[in-house]
């Protein structure tokens, strides 16, 4: 493992840590909507960080997504439980026509949630059933079950379903840092078997998608990628 990959380990398992003493479940966007909507009012602390998120993914892309993501810090740790149970030299991955279609599903989920903030916050929040269940209860059972289900497909909830993932990729497509490959590619698609993502980066590299985590680069032996402006 790498000086970066350090790195990022830290970062995650730092922020996994604060995420479980905090004891809401909430991703933090959803879950300042949520103080909003409960109470009126938004944390200066929420506000500060989601400052921070928003600018740094400006200018970096989809860092949050894999160094700061207390979500996304378990949905690795599940596909990566699989990789060293079974020796896997390559994720796995859904048929190319299948994901090509499920990566924009993100959007429609970030459409609903805009359209439930909508009504959440107008008079028409009267019509809305009482659920009887908190937002922390069920954004546990997501959790838990997306976690279930990176071991199976990596980063299944990052890639098809997030809406913070979706708001982040809109902003990320142009970010001032890129990854880029540079001459000394070989084409070998080492790097593709690596990426959570499944962004087939030796054809294009698809930066909305890509959340920054480097595994990419780690495992390019050739020192092919880049990431700069």
């Amino acid at each position: 493992m790498d000086k970066l990959q350090i790195l990022r380990k830290i970062s995650q398992t730092a922020f996994f840590i604060k995420f479980i003493l905090s004891g809401s479940f909430f991703l933090i966007f959803i879950g300042i909507v949520n103080t909003f909507i409960t109470t009126g009012t938004i944390g200066k602390n929420y506000i500060v960080i989601s400052i921070v998120v928003l600018v740094l993914t400006l200018i970096f892309g989809r860092v949050f997504c894999s160094w700061w993501c207390p979500w996304g810090f378990l949905f690795e740790l599940g596909y990566m439980l699989r990789v060293k149970l079974f020796k896997l030299k390559k994720l796995p991955e859904l048929p190319e026509n299948i994901h090509n279609k499920l990566i924009y599903l993100k959007y429609v989920v970030l459409f609903l949630f805009v359209i439930f903030i909508y009504i959440r916050l107008s008079p028409y929040n009267a019509y809305l059933p009482e659920l009887g269940i908190s937002g922390n209860i069920i954004s546990l059972a997501v959790l838990v079950a997306f976690t279930i289900v990176s071991f199976f497909i990596p980063r299944a909830f990052c890639k098809y379903i997030c809406p913070v993932g979706a708001f982040l990729s809109i902003l990320s497509i142009k970010s001032l840092f890129k990854l880029k490959l540079n001459d000394k590619c070989v084409k070998c698609r080492l790097c593709e078997r690596k990426c959570p993502m499944q962004i087939k980066l030796t054809k294009n590299i698809d930066q909305k998608d890509c959340i920054r985590c480097f595994e990419c680069k780690s495992v390019c032996r050739k020192d092919g990628i880049e990431f700069k402006p």
